[in-house]
Order: structure tokens, then sequence, then C-alpha cells
């Protein structure tokens, strides 16, 4: 077989690579343009793994470098799905020992204002979803705005608790202290 036989067998091989490649190149370009969407419990799930980088306890708490964090939350079955990787989260039900993160899902506002009052004068970050949230004296309040959450944080609530909220985290946020927008 001379060059022009090699050539017409080729051509064929030729053709389908270049026609996979075209493919393969098309599909890329469109899942690049395709917007990624989270439910608004992978978007709660986030913050609350996101949030504690940005937060200093003091130095007599259990919080250390290198462990993970106890988050605590009501109902801890509609989070399960998005803490059960090994990281540096472990998510219990409330009441917990020694928890650094408090989320509090409750849609009942004695409840939140209850658990707040018991927490309120310790190292526990509390992150709630609720209008009056701050008001109760929670630390960091989760607000729908739209397909975003934007973050609320009540800076004198935590530092009641005795936690510092990185600039960098304040800088994304409204701040207050109490209920006073600053």
């Amino acid at each position: 077989m001379g060059l022009l036989g090699r050539h017409k067998l080729l051509t064929p091989i030729f053709t389908a690579l270049l026609a996979v490649l075209i493919l393969l190149s098309s599909s890329i370009a469109m899942a690049a343009d395709t917007k990624r969407t989270a439910t608004k419990t992978q978007l709660r799930a986030l913050f609350i793994k996101k949030i504690p980088k940005y937060v200093l306890w003091p130095e007599q708490s259990n919080s250390k470098h290198g462990r993970p964090y106890t988050v605590a939350t009501i109902d801890k079955d509609e989070l399960v799905p998005f803490f059960n990787t090994p990281d540096s989260f472990k998510l219990v039900r409330w009441p917990a020992e020694n928890c650094q993160v408090l989320f509090l899902d409750s849609k009942k506002p004695r409840v939140i204002a209850a658990i707040i009052k018991q927490v309120q004068d310790k190292p526990i970050l509390t992150i709630g979803q609720n209008p009056d949230f701050l008001r109760m004296g929670g630390i960091i309040n989760l607000v729908e705005s739209g397909s975003r959450m934007k973050l609320q944080v009540n800076i004198c609530a935590a530092r009641k608790a005795g936690l510092t909220i990185s600039s960098k985290l304040l800088k994304l946020s409204e701040i207050y202290c109490g209920d006073k927008t600053q």
C-alpha cells in the first residue's frame, strides 16, 4: 500500500477524531455557560461552614486550630447531607456540650430567644435566619435577597460572647449593634 492507500485509511479516522474534538469543545463551552444553582439548604450549609473561618474565639474556649468545629442545630436532619464528609466540622443536635457554632433554624421566635439567652455570654457563634434574630441577641443573620444570601452581623452580641469577627467578613455584611445599623 502506497502513500495514497494509507491516506484513504487515515481520512475516516482523522474525521472521527476531529468530530469528537469539536463535540468535546462545544460541550465544554456549553458547560461554562451553564449557571450552577444551589438550594437554600445548600447555601445555609455553605455559609455555616465558611463563616467560622472569619471568627476568632477567646483563648480559653475549646475552639483550637486544627480541631473540628462542632456545629449544633435544632433540626440537624436537613443539614446532615452537607456535613457528612470528613472535614473540619461535626454536626450535632442542640442542646450540645462544647459547640462553637449554633445554627438556629426554628420558625418559633420564642424558642430562638430562649436559646440565645442561654448562650449569649458564652463563646458560641449564633447563626440564624429570622428577621428578629439580631434584635434577640443573635450574632449573624442570613437574609435571602432574591437568589442570593446576605449577611447581617450584630457586633455587640459578638463582643458580649467574646468573639472577634474578621474585618473581611464585616466588609461583606450589614453591621448592627443590638437592632441598629452602624
